[in-house]
């Protein structure tokens, strides 16, 4: 009698070889989401750290933060923005939320010089500064990839910021998102890993116990917000082509 295999229809082979494929893939991702899950290496890759715990803020420091994107980035992004530069910006605060430096987007100059880019750079050039273990780096939008590795290797551990990335698109300026993914596949980096722990003011705000208090810094936080908006209009009014900038 002729082995069944050699009579099996080649459609019939195929379907076989496409099923044993399948689970194969499927017991590799189960293999990879269980190697994750406790926290063993997985091809060669180190194992996930154990993450930061989560940024806790207080009324004080709340409102602190606020005053610096009002006071000390938003003068420097108002002037900028007509000269075609985004309105992002950023600021380093010592372990007394007192402003070490704030800075705003410059890409018009190069195209690096995203405001936590130029943030990280003033810092550096201080002779004396407060270490960035002990600061706490704050940002109107969440970092772009960019940033955020930037933040890491400086050594920062700690960053709020104001605008989700989500927000940063609606704005019309969806380049963070897409990079990020188009890149690695990832909707989003980890907010809190081994390095470093990052959270939006709305959800700080949002923790403080309810009452009046609380509701001035949401107002606080809306009104920000509603000034971003008008400034992100008036960026796309006036950027120029004739700015090379990848991702005007």
């Amino acid at each position: 009698m002729p082995n069944a295999a050699v009579l099996m229809p080649r459609g019939a082979e195929l379907a076989a070889a496409a099923a044993v494929g399948a689970v194969a893939a499927a017991l590799l991702l189960r293999r990879r989401r269980e190697a994750v899950d406790s926290r063993e290496a997985v091809d060669g890759l180190p194992r996930p750290g154990e993450p930061r715990p989560p940024v806790q803020a207080d009324e004080a420091t709340i409102s602190r933060v606020l005053d610096v994107i009002e006071r000390d980035v938003l003068p420097m992004t108002r002037e900028r923005v007509p000269a075609g530069d985004k309105v992002f910006g950023a600021a380093i605060l010592d372990d007394k939320n007192e402003t070490v430096v704030a800075a705003t987007n410059r890409e018009t100059a190069c195209p690096i010089y995203h405001g936590e880019i130029r943030c990280i750079e003033d810092w550096a050039a201080l002779p004396a500064k407060p270490a960035a273990g002990d600061s706490l780096f704050v940002a109107t939008h969440e970092p772009c990839c960019l940033c955020m590795s930037a933040i890491v290797w400086s050594g920062f551990n700690k960053c709020v910021f104001l605008f989700p990335y989500e927000t940063t698109r609606d704005q019309g300026i969806p380049h963070d998102l897409d990079i990020m993914y188009e890149l690695w596949r990832v909707p989003r980096y980890q907010r809190r890993n081994r390095y470093c722990a990052t959270r939006d003011i709305a959800s700080l705000v949002a923790a403080l116990p309810p009452g009046p208090r609380r509701a001035a810094l949401e107002q606080r936080a809306k009104d920000l917000m509603r000034t971003y908006d008008t400034l992100a209009e008036t960026y796309h009014t006036c950027k120029s082509t004739e700015n090379d900038i990848a991702f005007a």
